[in-house]
């Protein structure tokens, strides 16, 4: 059974009502939380629970095809030898404009190239930039990090 705190008792200045939860772990996990608390620098184990938490709910809603806008990057790493590529990124990035925000372009290597791109809105729209960036001859790998608001 989970009991309720009000913002005045609880440390930090939340705003939110807080309800206190008993959870129960092996205690292989109680020490691994332990230590990404210290090595983290966690104010607590309720903290750095909390930030699981949102984690986990971020991606339910986007592998459950939640409903909403969501905000998030996308990271493709590519071989810039590779003929055309470059056209081919900024094409695909032209073309679906609506759903960037901003775009970062590093160097890695001589070979390398690492873009960043900052994307927002519905699931479908990242998930389709996503997979037509993947598709491009050239591309070694795609990355999608979709966070809650």
């Amino acid at each position: 059974m989970a009991s309720h705190i009000t913002p005045s008792v609880v440390a930090g200045g939340m705003s939110d009502d807080i309800d206190r939860i008993s959870l129960t772990l092996p205690s292989s996990m109680v020490e691994r939380l332990d230590g990404i608390v210290d090595d983290w620098e966690y104010d607590s184990r309720s903290e750095a629970v909390r930030d699981s938490l949102r984690d986990f709910f971020a991606d339910y809603e986007w592998e459950t095809g939640g409903e909403g806008h969501h905000h998030g990057t996308i990271v493709i790493v590519h071989d810039h030898h590779v003929d055309g590529i470059a056209d081919d990124l900024q094409t695909v990035q032209h073309e679906m404009a609506e759903a960037i925000t901003s775009v970062q372009h590093i160097h890695l290597s001589h070979d390398t190239c690492m873009e960043t791109l900052v994307v927002e809105g519905s699931a479908g729209d990242i998930t389709e930039l996503a997979n037509r960036l993947r598709a491009l001859g050239g591309v070694q790998q795609v990355k999608v990090v979709v966070v809650d608001e």
